[in-house]
């Protein structure tokens, strides 16, 4: 469909030592552990504040618990990397490819859902005031059901997962740009990333719209830990994160399908995508945790 086809790995690439595929699985370790913890103990703190409207911190508690979830797998890969090869055969290969894609995609949807949600809290007010619980529930079965029907396409022969060149973590097999992979590819670029972004810019623009008319009398009422205009910030900062965050497997995947490349990516190239959008996942807490501490003495002088 696009370019040459590549029969085998040209020469003169940099492959992994030992060392580095020791240096490689310690940082999926470190990576896993921390982003588990922090995204985990945010979430934590964030559900239990009294909030008004009292689902207030609902979407962006499911974004940091999807966030968290991104490091699923980071004892397989850490792992298979310390010990410089697969250690979990082809079923499991396929299973950690399948959670990876379920993981990714719907983590960029829930931060899709949290901009909308900033669009809804601040231009429609006196709906998501009286928004049921049970539409935060259908949210993130909504969010989660967009990636388990793109994980669920290199199964039923849509692309495949497969080994990735280091030999030691699985994702969409990118090694033979297919004529399979390359429309699967583009269609996920499209409606996966570009889309979803693209809106969550929009909503994000016309919540500051809406929050620049609100009179500051009608601000200083929003004495919760986060109010709407610190969360609406947090989204407005998100979105590059996320952008920058899986840029790097957009790069490998969109350059493969084009030029048919993937046998000639190093070692390094493909490492540091998956360490990198492991990695971003860890600036959400931080940036929740900077803003309640900020906002701690504004939280505690609603207390009676």
């Amino acid at each position: 469909m696009f370019g040459v086809h590549h029969s085998s790995v040209s020469s003169g690439l940099h492959t992994f030592s030992m060392w580095e595929h020791y240096v490689t699985g310690a940082l999926y370790l470190i990576i896993g552990v921390t982003a588990f913890s922090t995204n985990g103990l945010a979430a934590i703190v964030l559900a239990r504040q009294n909030t008004q409207p009292r689902r207030k911190y609902s979407t962006l508690i499911y974004f940091l618990l999807t966030s968290a979830l991104v490091n699923i797998g980071f004892p397989l890969n850490s792992s298979s990397s310390i010990a410089g090869r697969w250690l979990f055969g082809n079923f499991g290969c396929h299973f950690y490819g399948f959670i990876g894609f379920v993981v990714g995609i719907s983590h960029i949807w829930m931060l899709f859902a949290f901009c909308i949600e900033r669009y809804v809290a601040t231009c429609h007010r006196e709906f998501y005031k009286r928004m049921p619980s049970i539409y935060y529930t259908l949210l993130f079965a909504a969010m989660y059901s967009v990636g388990t029907f793109w994980a669920v396409m290199p199964l039923l022969g849509w692309g495949e997962y497969g080994l990735e060149p280091t030999g030691t973590s699985c994702t969409i097999s990118y090694i033979n740009a297919t004529d399979s992979f390359q429309s699967l590819i583009m269609s996920m670029v499209i409606v996966t990333y570009s889309f979803p972004i693209i809106v969550s810019c929009y909503a994000v623009s016309k919540a500051w719209t809406a929050l620049g008319n609100m009179s500051d009398s009608e601000k200083e009422k929003d004495r919760d830990l986060l109010s709407e205009e610190q969360l609406t910030a947090m989204a407005t900062v998100f979105i590059p994160i996320a952008l920058i965050s899986w840029s790097g497997f957009a790069y490998v995947s969109i350059y493969s399908a084009i030029t048919d490349g993937g046998t000639t990516l190093s070692h390094l190239s493909v490492s540091m995508a998956p360490l990198l959008s492991k990695a971003g996942v860890i600036l959400y807490p931080m940036i929740i945790l900077v803003a309640g501490i900020r906002s701690i003495p504004k939280a505690e002088s609603k207390k009676p």
